[in-house]
């Protein structure tokens, strides 16, 4: 049986379609995934926002820490790191597609890395700062800038790495136990630089001689890291309890927390400073929906001025369904 040019056609595009994927999943990192103390974050929206929350940052991002604050970026499965207080970190271009990261400018304070010295990352990462400028590599180490005083320095506690000054031609290695520090120049209150041809800046000033990292930092970092793993560990714990009694007093659904056929009443769109009611008449608006046996929340429906008045507050609401 001949078969037709547009059957023909369609049976060489098959192939085609069937390479290309339906959908890709968003990227699950640069993913924000522990702090303390005040940590704020600015996004693409160009917002100064306190973290509240975990969650995965897109396209770009500045964190800032207050003197008792931290937040620990999780970069991809092998890497991480942790802005320590009075930090400043900038990741200023985020792959939209892939969740890459490959710029970490560091503006001021410390950030401990942390990747196995024995593992490479899926894609190179760049450290920079006023300072200094090369690729991250494996191991543990602190990282530090103070821009007021022109001073960088490296803390290797596991693994080693090359650090000199900003497109300096002078290095040192620094290894397991070892420090080593760059002390720059101020001129009227700025970092001073030598400029060359084609704008290359070279900070002015030298390189100390390679130490050891004093025995009480090296215990800092390994008692502040037991705590992490201690807190992270109850924290799971405490999570897995009030799930487990979710489940003992049959509630399937989550967020806001309801059993199979309840109702929410879930207020969108509030005026913030509105702490009680449901102000649908300053363009909030109530969405009720039913718990379903899939533990799903579905059913979407918006109510009307009136009855949202009656039921919806600014916080949800959830009891049996009114139909």
């Amino acid at each position: 049986m001949r078969k037709s040019p547009l059957v023909k056609a369609f049976l060489l595009f098959v192939p085609f379609i069937l390479s290309v994927k339906v959908s890709a999943e968003a990227p699950k990192y640069p993913a924000l995934r522990e702090w303390q103390g005040q940590v704020w974050l600015t996004g693409k929206d160009g917002k100064r926002l306190q973290v509240k929350s975990k969650q995965v940052l897109r396209e770009k991002a500045l964190l800032e820490t207050s003197a008792s604050g931290s937040v620990k970026i999780q970069l991809d499965e092998k890497r991480s790191f942790t802005l320590l207080g009075s930090g400043e970190v900038s990741m200023p271009v985020i792959s939209w597609e892939s969740g890459e990261a490959p710029v970490v400018i560091l503006k001021s304070g410390d950030i401990y890395w942390e990747q196995n010295p024995k593992e490479k990352g899926p894609f190179n990462v760049a450290l920079r700062s006023d300072l200094f400028e090369f690729l991250a590599p494996p191991g543990k180490y602190i990282l530090s800038i103070n821009p007021g005083k022109a001073f960088s320095s490296v803390k290797m506690l596991d693994g080693s790495m090359e650090f000199s000054a900003l497109n300096g031609e002078e290095s040192v290695v620094v290894k397991s136990g070892q420090q080593v520090a760059f002390q720059g120049v101020l001129e009227g209150g700025e970092i001073a630089y030598d400029v060359l041809l084609k704008g290359k800046k070279i900070p002015k000033g030298h390189l100390t001689a390679v130490t050891a990292v004093d025995a009480k930092d090296m215990s800092r970092a390994a008692d502040a890291e037991k705590r992490r793993l201690k807190d992270l560990a109850r924290q799971q714990e405490k999570s897995k309890a009030a799930l487990a009694q979710l489940k003992r007093d049959g509630v399937i659904c989550t967020n806001p927390p309801g059993k199979f056929n309840e109702c929410s009443w879930v207020c969108t769109n509030n005026p913030k400073k509105e702490k009680k009611a449901c102000l649908v008449s300053a363009g909030a608006t109530c969405e009720r929906q039913r718990c379903n046996a899939n533990g799903d929340w579905a059913e979407k429906t918006l109510l009307d001025a009136e009855k949202a008045s009656s039921i919806c507050k600014a916080q949800p609401v959830v009891a049996p369904c009114d139909y």
